[in-house]
């Protein structure tokens, strides 16, 4: 369970999206993507979603590399005032899309995945496909290994998932999830 205080930003990709619509991405996560603004917490976004879905809504944005956790900083510098007169788009910070902590790897001080937390990941994807779809896992997995980026890997967990829960229901759906970011956070070790 995520932090009710925690404040999340939309990265580039994440602007990106709100403008394009390139993903196509389901109707609440659209909303809860264009909510997201640097200063609102998650008690807050709650209210304009299914508050027991804000969890499940939240990781799915932040592996798809939409969102990212506000550092202190980027959430005081869009004051009250700011954030009245400039656009939705504008008062986010841009920067790369963020999967679990590692080492900065830009001047903007965001984090990406280390080698470590990817390989993990992928692991930890493909054993919980068979764990849950046996040999019928093999075209998904094969997807998943192919991935050439943290970023293609993360729009392919996404999509993983999303077909978990449409197929299998929410439930495998979460626990595919939860799986692939206790691999992530292990990474880190």
């Amino acid at each position: 369970m995520l932090n009710a205080n925690a404040i999340f930003r939309k990265t580039e990709a994440g602007v990106a999206e709100v403008q394009a619509r390139a993903l196509g991405l389901r109707a609440e996560l659209r909303r809860l993507l264009i909510l997201i603004d640097g200063t609102s917490t998650l008690t807050r976004l709650a209210t304009f979603v299914r508050g027991s879905e804000i969890d499940f809504l939240i990781a799915e944005l932040e592996i798809q590399g939409l969102i990212a956790p506000a550092t202190v900083g980027q959430a005081m510098a869009i004051t009250p005032a700011a954030a009245t007169t400039r656009p939705a788009a504008a008062q986010t910070a841009t920067a790369s899309p963020i999967a679990a902590p590692a080492a900065p790897s830009d001047t903007d001080g965001v984090l990406e995945p280390t080698a470590a937390q990817v390989l993990a990941v992928r692991r930890t994807a493909v054993r919980t496909l068979h764990d849950i779809l046996g040999p019928e896992a093999d075209a998904l997995a094969l997807k998943i290994d192919q991935c050439k980026s943290a970023q293609e890997l993360r729009v392919t967990i996404t999509e993983v998932r999303q077909n978990l829960d449409r197929q299998m229901g929410v439930a495998v759906g979460q626990r595919f999830l939860d799986a692939v970011r206790g691999a992530a956070a292990e990474g880190v070790r």
